[in-house]
């Protein structure tokens, strides 16, 4: 029997890691805000910031182009919403910049220039002094990594940001950027921004400048120290509305993303984890990525209305054993 574990959520529900690399103790569910102040309206947006908060996130993640690369209504709502609530010593924030134009994804913007214009504008948006952490949200692979390094270290050294992150980089990339930092003594990249559900993305149906949680890279992560932000964490909501109404109630896009047999039997195990502990399905869908311990994972969950939130974040509570992860993800143990 599935219980109502929807009522009366407490901050002091969530729970919390050191992010790696920091001192910083965060939750370890993030709200993303791609959509607020844009296809979500304002007064939906800044009740979800509320929920999110009284229920015991700390960590808002947007970007300078959400709400459209010249608008920046993502950063600008938060902005507001910051200003209005006085709370931004309570918040560890996160927003991206470096993304090429819309309409010119092939012309990267990673110049010394347009970072530090990027870091301007968007603190300039949030109302705030500096932001916990910055991430490129592209990568330009044609360029070299020194020169982007020296930008990101200066912005740290002006008080800018605290840390740098890097969302859509390969960790071979990723790799070859700390190892000029550590030779030079310079700030280091302590997380990567990559699209990571339970669910195998459909790699030719996916944006093909988006880097996926592929092999190479869940082993790379293994093996390292390097923290993951993921992106895209609920799969487009599949496994809720698999739940919820099968094949027939998937969007389109979840459809075209994530539809296939192997996400279809990843779905059959999680509903069965889900049922042995009286949960729904998309709790598990979060839990798995936190609780699998093989390396440090903060699910970034896009939510509409507060009952989607409240169930998302009970992911974050939920701990599952590895064997549950393995069985789950099937990347490893395949039976439990």
């Amino acid at each position: 029997m599935m219980t109502n574990r929807l009522k009366g959520r407490k901050a002091t529900d969530m729970k919390y890691d050191i992010l790696n690399g920091t001192n910083d103790k965060i939750s370890r569910i993030v709200l993303g805000t791609d959509v607020y102040g844009s296809v979500l309206d304002a007064k939906t947006a800044v009740s979800l910031l509320d929920n999110y908060c009284e229920w015991g996130g700390n960590v808002v993640d947007t970007a300078s182009m959400y709400g459209g690369e010249d608008e920046h209504l993502s950063e600008k709502l938060i902005g507001k919403w910051l200003k209005e609530k006085k709370n931004r010593s309570n918040l560890f924030i996160s927003t991206k910049g470096g993304h090429p134009r819309v309409k010119t994804m092939h012309i990267s913007r990673l110049s010394k220039e347009e970072i530090e214009n990027d870091m301007d504008t968007s603190l300039l948006n949030l109302g705030v002094d500096y932001v916990d952490i910055y991430w490129l949200h592209r990568d330009d692979e044609r360029l070299d990594v020194e020169d982007i390094m020296n930008t990101l270290d200066m912005l740290v050294k002006k008080g800018k940001t605290r840390y740098i992150g890097m969302s859509n980089w390969t960790h071979k990339r990723i790799e070859a950027a700390n190892k000029y930092a550590k030779e030079n003594n310079m700030t280091q990249i302590i997380s990567s921004q990559i699209q990571y559900s339970i669910a195998k993305p459909i790699e030719e149906n996916n944006d093909s400048t988006l880097v996926l949680m592929n092999d190479d890279e869940y082993e790379y992560f293994k093996n390292h120290d390097l923290s993951v932000f993921a992106f895209s964490a609920q799969a487009k909501g599949f496994f809720s509305k698999m739940a919820a109404g099968g094949v027939e109630a998937l969007s389109e896009k979840a459809r075209h993303r994530y539809l296939s047999d192997e996400n279809v039997g990843i779905y059959e195990n999680a509903k069965t984890i889900a049922q042995r502990h009286g949960v729904s399905v998309g709790e598990v869908a979060i839990s798995a990525l936190i609780s699998n311990n093989k390396f440090q994972t903060f699910p970034i969950i896009g939510c509409k209305n507060p009952e989607q939130l409240r169930d998302t974040m009970n992911g974050g509570d939920l701990v599952l054993s590895q064997e549950e992860c393995e069985f789950i993800m099937q990347r490893e143990q395949k039976t439990i």
